[in-house]
Order: C-alpha cells, then sequence, then structure tokens
C-alpha cells in the first residue's frame, strides 16, 4: 500500500505528540513523585486513591477532635487541681482556727484568707478555654457560668450539658465535666450544698466564732431567761438541757419564732429525769429553772439549717448584757472541717472523672495514628511512583524520540531521484 507524503507526515506528527504526551507524564511523575497526577492517568485506581484519602481526611479530623478533647480536658484538670489544692488549704485553716491558742485577731486574718479563696474559687469554676467557651459550663458556653446574686449566694447559669467531639465513627467524648455537678452539688453529711455554700459556711463561722456560745448556762434560781428567734415557718427543732436531775434531748416540732408555747411543754415533759420546769415569764420569754445547782442548754439543732451564716437567724439568746447566743450545732467552726473535707473529696473525684477521660483520649489517639499509618501506607502503594522505572522509561522515550525526528528529518529531506538511485 502506498503511503502519500501528507499522511506519512500527519502519523510521524502525532506519534511524535504521543511520546511528548508520554515524556510530558513521566516528567510530571518524576517531579510529583506520584502515579496517579489527574483521573485519566489509571481511572480505576484513581477512584480508589480517592476513596482512601477521603478516609484519611476523616481520620484527620478525628484526631483533631482528639486533641481538642485533650486540650479542654487539661485544662480542666488543672483548674479542679488548683481548686482541690485551695480546699486543702481552708481545710488547714479550719484545723487552726478551732484552736484556742489564737486570738480574735488571727481568726479575722484567716476569714480575709478564706474570702480571697472564695474569689479564686468562683473565677476557677469560670475558667474558659483559648478560644473563650466557659469549661464548665455545660453548653451555655458564651456565658458567666458562675455568678453572684443579690443575696451574696453563687447561682449556677450554665446547664447540665457536656459538650462531645467525634473520635471516630462511632464514637464520641467529652471535653469536660458538668459544672453545675462539679462546683453545686457536694453530698454531705446534713444533704447536698455547693462548694462556694461551704466555703461561706466558714467564713461566717470564723466571723461569729467569738459570739456564739456552745452553751448557755444559769443557776436554777432565779433561772435562765431566754428567747426563741427564729422566722414564721414552722420548724423541728431540738436541743439539749441538763439540770439536777440530768441531762436530756428535747425535741419539738413544728416552732415557730418568737413563740415558747411548744418549747415549754417539751422542756416541762422531761421535768422528771432533769429537775427543770420551764414557764412564759411577764415579759414573754422562756423562763428556765430549777430547785438548786445549774440550768444549762446547748448543742441546738433546727430544721433545715445546715451551714454557717454571718447573721444566725436561728437562736436562743439571753437577757444578759452583752446577750449570750446559743446558734445552731452548723455554726459551730468544728462543724465546717467535715464539709470542706467533703467537698475535697468530690472535687477529687471529679478529678478521677477528668483522667478517665483523659486516658481513654489518649488512648484513641494512638489508635487512629495507628489507622492512619495504614492509611498512608495503602495511599503511598496506590499513588506513589516507582521513580526508578519512570526515570528507566523517560530515558526510553527521550532516546525513541530523538531516534524517531532523525529518521524523519532523514525520509522528508529525500527526494524522488534519492530513491530511484
Amino acid at each position: 500500500m502506498s503511503v502519500s507524503t501528507k499522511l506519512f507526515t500527519d502519523q510521524m506528527l502525532n506519534r511524535f505528540s504521543g511520546i511528548n504526551e508520554e515524556i510530558e507524564l513521566r516528567q510530571t511523575q518524576i517531579s510529583t513523585g506520584q502515579e496517579i497526577n489527574q483521573a485519566s492517568d489509571k481511572p480505576l485506581d484513581a477512584v480508589r486513591l480517592s476513596a482512601l484519602e477521603e478516609r484519611s481526611t476523616q481520620l484527620a479530623g478525628f484526631e483533631r477532635n482528639v486533641r481538642t478533647a485533650q486540650e479542654s480536658l487539661t485544662l480542666a484538670d488543672t483548674e479542679l487541681t488548683s481548686a482541690f489544692d485551695r480546699l486543702t488549704r481552708l481545710r488547714e485553716i479550719a484545723t487552726a482556727a478551732d484552736s484556742d491558742t489564737f486570738a480574735p485577731i488571727d481568726r479575722e486574718a484567716f476569714r480575709v484568707e478564706v474570702s480571697q479563696i472564695r474569689s479564686a474559687l468562683v473565677g476557677l469554676a469560670n475558667t474558659r478555654t483559648p478560644d473563650g467557651q466557659a469549661i464548665f459550663g455545660g453548653y451555655a458556653t458564651d456565658i458567666t457560668p458562675f455568678e453572684q446574686n443579690a443575696d451574696g449566694e453563687i447561682e449556677f447559669k450554665g446547664d447540665g450539658g457536656e459538650h462531645t467531639l467525634a473520635a471516630s465513627e462511632t464514637m464520641r467524648f467529652p471535653t469536660s465535666v458538668n459544672g453545675g455537678r462539679v462546683f453545686m452539688q457536694v453530698e454531705t453529711s446534713s444533704g447536698m450544698s455547693s462548694i462556694f455554700d461551704i466555703v461561706d459556711s466558714f467564713e461566717a463561722a470564723l466571723s461569729t466564732k467569738e459570739s456564739i456560745q456552745d452553751s448557755l448556762s444559769g443557776p436554777g434560781e432565779p433561772g435562765l431567761s431566754l428567747r426563741f428567734n427564729g422566722d414564721r415557718m414552722p420548724r423541728d427543732v431540738s436541743f439539749v438541757i441538763e439540770g439536777p436531775s440530768g441531762r436530756e434531748t428535747v425535741n419539738v416540732s413544728e416552732v415557730v419564732g418568737g413563740s415558747s408555747d411548744r418549747l415549754i411543754d417539751a422542756i416541762n415533759a422531761q421535768s422528771e429525769a432533769t429537775g427543770i420546769t420551764a414557764e412564759l415569764s411577764q415579759d414573754g420569754r422562756l423562763q428556765l429553772s430549777a430547785n438548786s445547782g445549774t440550768v444549762t442548754i446547748s448543742e441546738l439543732d433546727v430544721e433545715g439549717v445546715t451551714l454557717a451564716s454571718k447573721d444566725p437567724k436561728f437562736t436562743f439568746t439571753t437577757d444578759d448584757v452583752p446577750e449570750q447566743t446559743l446558734a445552731p450545732a452548723a455554726q459551730k467552726l468544728g462543724a465546717q472541717l467535715t464539709k470542706l473535707i467533703d467537698a475535697g473529696q468530690h472535687i477529687a473525684l471529679s478529678r478521677t472523672t477528668v483522667g478517665a477521660r483523659l486516658q481513654r483520649a489518649e488512648a484513641q489517639e494512638e489508635t487512629l495514628q495507628t489507622r492512619s499509618v495504614a492509611l498512608d501506607t495503602q495511599i503511598n502503594d496506590l499513588s506513589a511512583a516507582d521513580l526508578e522505572r519512570v526515570i528507566t522509561e523517560l530515558q526510553s522515550l527521550l532516546v525513541n524520540r530523538d531516534a524517531a525526528r532523525q529518521a524523519y528529518s532523514k525520509i522528508s529531506q529525500s527526494s524522488l531521484f534519492d530513491f530511484l538511485n
């Protein structure tokens, strides 16, 4: 079959173009180190590579989330550690301040320190992450979760939510702990209290240490004149009375502040055991008397009063000048240590929760890194170019191209007479 000069030229040009494309492909593979630079290079492998790269991107996102969770949990652990240290200091103060060797001025210095520690605890509870999110606020991360109300009490403005981040296709990690549970729900022997209320109670007990007596006493004759102070809500009250005949606990139900009728009935019911009788004096006060010896009242307990206050509302007071005051047992300085211990243990438990979550995060991070390495290996095996082979192919193509060009140039320059000769 004869081939025209035009057809021959077109075929050679197409061949040169094909060789140049192959050369460019090899050069691109060498410069990028990638076997597949566009889907048309290897369509089936390109689809597999795309799926693997999508999984790799997803894993990278999981790893970022785990690191974010670790950073937030580490910050929470740091703040809780600081809170625990401050509560430890409060326990030290409580132990020291309850000693009779300390003068009132020393207790005032302790009270000032306690006030500063309380402010520090509020600051710790309101800690924010570097991007401004409150770590103990629950889902309400844009507010100040712990604020002081008009009565001076700390209220929780956040919610019970716990932020989570995806750590795998089927796992989510919390990034902190429930601030309301950590700071507002300390379980004590007298019920649930907040850490701030416990600290406020301790500060109040320090303030009233010198003005509150452990017991009130008077001679059997003329007796002990008292007034029970409280509010208008009926409350159960108990106390211990001791007279010439003995000592008994008196339990009185539904006592109202300023009213002594129920108290008188309950005390007189124990007269045979104590030797004490009660009556209402002409000025409306509770009058305790005995035929001899001393009349003593102590260990007051009022329903609903579990913490000390700076101005105790529920008390027995005498008509002495200055008056003597018996407050509920919760007002005593010695009663604060147990609650401070409970608060410290509660914070320690919260730290344990944070620590356990950090361990989970670290374990998941290792798992993700292992998966990522395996996936990167698959991607590399599929996409990485065999440079030794590619360079050899490139050299071969360059030689073939140059040889083809020389042959084409030689043939295209020949005339009919050259072939006839």
